[in-house]
């Protein structure tokens, strides 16, 4: 498994907002989001970042994790790049000591069979049009069908057809009988202010929560292990 870092903050975003929480990010991603700068560049760039990247089995990486706290974020990069049968073995460890485990993905990999584990969060990044990546992918809306209550999409919108965009893609695939799974907003950082996105989804009364990256109002959001 590529392991770009693994430290301990506060969750930033997501229904675990606030809690202290244990981050394994994983190096590699088969999205580039042409339309803004990604946020983790060493977690993405092989060839500026390659040199600081470790290869590790599970139990190498299960090693490195603290007793505390028993939060554990898989996060990237795109955590489903790396190999089913090691992920799913690092996901067993963390389960058999006690963690509880949420993932952060793009939602465009098919996700394994472990993520309806009910000690498993997943939370999809499903990428609009102003990101520059297909919010159209075949394996994104194949696998919201595998998402629960405990689950989450997060929506990160840059502009009025991104929101136009999310809002017919919730209309189709989320907002229906037997899709409990929550929604997120938020702004795609430098694009759009957060006053005005929270003007729109209530002027459209969605039932949708917003979501501000936390970590990045503490820390600067250049740094590392934030």
């Amino acid at each position: 498994m590529r392991l770009s870092e693994i430290y301990t903050s506060v969750q930033g975003e997501g229904p675990g907002a606030g809690s202290m929480t244990q981050f394994i990010r994983f190096a590699g991603c088969n999205l580039r989001c042409p339309g803004w700068p990604c946020d983790t560049q060493h977690a993405i760039d092989p060839e500026k970042y390659r040199h600081e990247w470790k290869n590790l089995q599970p139990q190498q990486i299960m090693d490195l994790v603290q007793p505390y706290p028993r939060r554990v974020v898989f996060t990237g990069g795109e955590p489903f790049l790396q190999p089913d049968e090691e992920t799913r073995e690092l996901f067993q460890l963390l389960l058999r000591e006690g963690y509880t485990v949420e993932v952060f993905t793009n939602g465009t990999l098919r996700f394994p069979g472990w993520v309806g584990n009910e000690r498993v969060r997943v939370i999809m990044d499903w990428k609009l049009q102003g990101s520059g990546e297909d919010p159209y992918n075949p394996n994104r809306i194949g696998n919201i069908r595998l998402l629960k209550q405990k689950d989450a999409i997060k929506f990160v919108i840059a502009n009025v057809k991104d929101f136009d965009e999310a809002i017919e893609l919730w209309n189709e695939h989320i907002f229906h009988p037997g899709s409990p799974v929550q929604v997120y907003y938020g702004v795609a950082w430098g694009k759009l202010e957060t006053a005005e996105l929270v003007d729109w989804v209530m002027t459209n009364r969605l039932d949708w929560k917003l979501n501000v990256q936390v970590h990045n109002y503490i820390w600067d959001r250049d740094k590392r292990g934030i």
